[in-house]
């Protein structure tokens, strides 16, 4: 019998935002359960049920409720809440039952600890690496949270080697104690666009939240220095979350030509977006892992993307790379896009088909169970 496991589900990913991370949370636990483990799911206060589990109980669910009052105000206050839970004791260590613990998220061992015998998935270090990109109060939690793992032995798995190897640059973390267990894909619904009108040109399409890490003003720009709206009609179409109404990002998104900004979109469309694109585009600064560039690549699409980050692991020899920090490199990637001949556009497009389906949440699941397996008999 393997070993009782207490997984920790972060809340943070669920209360903010519907990312990979939050689908990581709700199917890790039934993963871990289908290959034979036992596993307990709490949520800082609360214990959590998962799938078939027993339901809560009412104090269970108001102590939940409170947690994710917390979780909100946490997101907008992180500095605040850390420090405020500590002076005041709002968040005891938890009493884990015997076996290895689990964390979704590095963030969540300031209230529990680094465990020692536990295992710890980190999806990226920017938040330390590139402060620039979040917010202070983030990354100087982060900041705190990776200088524990450091002096901690627990093992750390993270989605691409790029974030592994800056684990080890950075924080000196041993080799042997990292694990790069690549993401999967999650399924998308068979297409169709009754809700909403796909633009009748042809156009690029982005996928991701309008941040700045994402590098969509730099997208932006070199779509408007390209001409291709002008001599061609192609259309540049940015689907997610839009942020800061009033922002930069999105003011410049309303004055270029042949930009649309449709927002966050349902499932559905999605698919039907990734389906009648005419490539798709992707000059983040830099992925943990990158799952838009991977849905895309399992849609066939002919895809650009950067040489930073872990976007190279993901793509291969599937996609055009450009240098996200030059605009001038993102524009001729743009016109290379357009400008490719048939049979190299269709041999791209097939061998996306083909990398993208050897990225599977079965074989993520597997080696993080072998994970877990050896950090207990550790």
């Amino acid at each position: 019998m393997r070993p009782l496991l207490h997984v920790h589900c972060e809340l943070g990913p669920v209360l903010v935002n519907r990312t990979a991370a939050y689908r990581m949370c709700k199917e890790i636990p039934l993963a871990l359960v289908e290959r034979g483990f036992r596993v307990t799911c709490s949520a800082l206060l609360a214990r959590v049920g998962v799938g078939n589990a027993e339901p809560l109980t009412r104090l269970e669910q108001r102590r939940f409720a409170r947690s994710q009052r917390w979780l909100r105000w946490a997101s907008t206050h992180p500095a605040l809440f850390y420090r405020t839970c500590r002076l005041t004791g709002l968040v005891p260590r938890c009493r884990y039952p015997r076996g290895v613990r689990l964390f979704l998220d590095p963030l969540y061992i300031l209230f529990y600890g680094a465990p020692d015998t536990g295992v710890v998935i980190v999806h990226d270090t920017t938040p330390v690496t590139d402060p620039s990109w979040h917010h202070p109060g983030v990354c100087q939690l982060y900041e705190i949270a990776y200088a524990r793992l450091a002096r901690s032995r627990c093992h750390l798995v993270t989605p691409c080697q790029n974030t592994a190897d800056q684990l080890r640059l950075n924080w000196g973390i041993a080799p042997s104690r990292l694990t790069v267990l690549h993401e999967g894909l999650f399924a998308l619904p068979k297409p169709h666009t009754a809700e909403r009108r796909l633009p009748d040109e042809p156009y690029l399409l982005f996928v991701g939240t309008l941040e700045t890490r994402k590098n969509v003003a730099g997208l932006i720009r070199a779509y408007a220095d390209s001409g291709l709206y002008a001599t061609r009609g192609v259309r540049l179409r940015l689907v997610g979350d839009r942020g800061d109404e009033n922002g930069p990002i999105v003011a410049l998104a309303r004055a270029t030509p042949g930009v649309d900004l449709p927002g966050f979109v349902r499932d559905a469309e999605l698919a039907a977006a990734y389906a009648h694109c005419f490539a798709f585009v992707y000059p983040s600064f830099c992925e943990g892992f990158g799952l838009p560039l991977l849905e895309a690549m399992a849609r066939g699409c002919l895809c650009l993307s950067t040489i930073t980050g872990a976007s190279p692991e993901v793509a291969g020899d599937a996609a055009v790379y450009v240098n996200p920090y030059d605009v001038a490199d993102i524009t001729r990637g743009l016109r290379r896009l357009v400008e490719l001949p048939a049979a190299e556009r269709k041999h791209l497009q097939a061998r996306s088909r083909q990398r993208a389906a050897t990225f599977t949440w079965e074989r993520f699941h597997n080696g993080l169970a072998a994970v877990l397996e050896h950090a207990a008999a550790a």
